[in-house]
């Protein structure tokens, strides 16, 4: 081997030297590049993944949160139609009770609405017709000491009970203005009845 072919295969041996040295050199580079990139891409989904688990927990808390209310809102529904029909069915069976149980009623009504002075009662037709011989005496029994009360003879377009009239004062004790009145009354006593 000649002195040149020597120095050539000297530089070549270092050139590799230095290109293998510079080679790997670049390798860790790329890896640690590679290992950093990798890092990040993992960091950022797994941030994606968290967000995401967040969003679809909120987006069911809400759901729940709606569909509860729904429910309640339904339950409520429900026991308030319940409550009104068993309060329509009561009305239906007082409005139907027989002429005795009637007129009881309705005397403990004008006793309990009957105010001070002289006071006219108005039934409607049928009520006077079916109205025993001494309601009238019966009524003023009960509040001689702050009046009396005289029965019309003349009926009144009402459904039922009464209308007491005094004057311009006219007090109103049909069975429908008595139930109204007393709705949310009868309301509240139903509701632990009806839902205990």
């Amino acid at each position: 081997m000649t002195g040149l072919e020597r120095i050539v295969e000297k530089i070549a041996a270092e050139n590799k030297s230095a290109t293998d040295a510079m080679i790997e050199q670049t390798s860790e580079q790329a890896n640690r590049m590679l290992a950093y990139a990798r890092e990040q891409a993992n960091a950022k989904a797994q941030r994606v993944v968290d967000d995401a688990k967040k969003e679809a927990d909120r987006i069911v808390s809400v759901a729940k949160s709606q569909a509860e209310s729904v429910t309640r809102k339904r339950y409520l529904e429900i026991r308030n139609a319940v409550v009104n029909d068993v309060l329509s069915a009561a009305y239906e069976r007082i409005a139907a009770f027989d002429d005795e149980q009637y007129f009881e009623l309705l005397l403990r009504l004008c006793i309990r609405n009957a105010e001070k002075g002289e006071g006219v009662l108005y039934l409607n037709a049928r009520d006077l017709a079916h109205m025993p011989a001494d309601f009238q005496d019966s009524i003023n029994a009960a509040i001689y000491e702050t009046g009396a009360v005289q029965v019309s003879r003349e009926p009144m377009d009402i459904e039922n009970g009464f209308v007491l009239v005094y004057g311009d004062i006219e007090v109103n004790c049909t069975l429908r203005a008595v139930f109204d009145e007393k709705m949310d009354a009868l309301k509240d006593l139903l509701q632990p009845l009806l839902f205990a």
